[in-house]
């Protein structure tokens, strides 16, 4: 049992500046909303992108090894309650991380189909599961009430109302590769992303998969702008690989933040996401 004796505390500053590391696992690509410029290039996935269980908790256990301390464990997307074994998922998440924080990020969209699921909550409020949500056009008072009248208040984390959104993304060329450049770019620098058995240093890096699937091969992905997970990866390298990578050439973050989408569906048009 790892159950919540307060309400867990999602802090942005803390997670960009110095923590032990905060670890995001995007189990699936998909998603239930069309978000313009979404930092996930979630409108562009053509497949699920199902995490396979077995796969799951092979790169877990490595994690684990190489990250003992982790602050908190998150599952991500595109939207990870889409993923047919999401609760078996966590369920992992909590048995080789038994004395850290365990979360899922969402838009909260699909929780309406377990209000009245007693199990489902009573695993959320055993088991300390953090829901980080941002509400885009949900109810927080709903939000709060659902998970007050179940016992679960303080597995609640309201990340932001998701009313803007900004062109966090900026694919380009020609662009510094520098530590400086690495230093302004804002990413969080106490996160580890993984999808699909690697650690990427930001999502530019980790989706740009996406777009060349969606637009044509116009981003180049090189083995140096990543790590493989396997029983050979220690700490020192996930250490190591905080630093500018080759794909940074493909940023542009002077550009960042200049347009601004009011909770807008997406066009999927290349604009959302590159000045190429």
């Amino acid at each position: 049992m790892f159950e919540l004796y307060e309400r867990y505390v999602f802090d942005w500053k803390r997670i960009r500046c110095a923590d032990n590391y905060h670890i995001e696992y995007a189990i699936t690509d998909i998603c239930n909303r069309n978000c313009a410029a979404c930092s996930h290039l979630a409108p562009l996935a053509k497949h699920n992108n199902f995490v396979n269980v077995e796969e799951f908790g092979r790169v877990i256990k490595i994690i684990r090894k190489c990250i003992p301390d982790a602050h908190t464990v998150w599952l991500t997307g595109g939207e990870p309650t889409l993923h047919p074994h999401f609760m078996e998922l966590l369920n992992i998440l909590r048995r080789i991380y038994p004395d850290r924080f365990v979360g899922i990020y969402s838009n909260g969209l699909t929780l309406k189909h377990y209000e009245g699921n007693k199990r489902f909550w009573e695993f959320v409020k055993n088991n300390g599961i953090v829901w980080g949500i941002t509400t885009y056009d949900s109810d927080i008072n709903y939000l709060e009430s659902l998970f007050s009248k179940n016992h679960c208040l303080n597995n609640l984390a309201i990340l932001q109302s998701g009313r803007l959104f900004f062109n966090l993304i900026n694919y380009s060329q020609g662009q510094p590769v520098t530590q400086e450049k690495y230093e302004k770019c804002g990413w969080e620098r106490s996160k580890i992303n993984i999808r699909n058995g690697k650690i990427f240093n930001c999502p530019s890096s980790e989706f740009a998969e996406l777009f060349n699937g969606y637009f044509g091969p116009k981003l180049k992905i090189s083995p140096e702008d990543y790590l493989i997970i396997d029983e050979n990866l220690t700490r020192a390298q996930i250490d190591n690989f905080k630093k500018p990578i080759p794909f940074c050439s493909q940023c542009d973050i002077s550009q960042r933040f200049k347009k601004v989408y009011k909770n807008a569906l997406s066009k999927r048009t290349a604009d959302e996401w590159t000045a190429l």
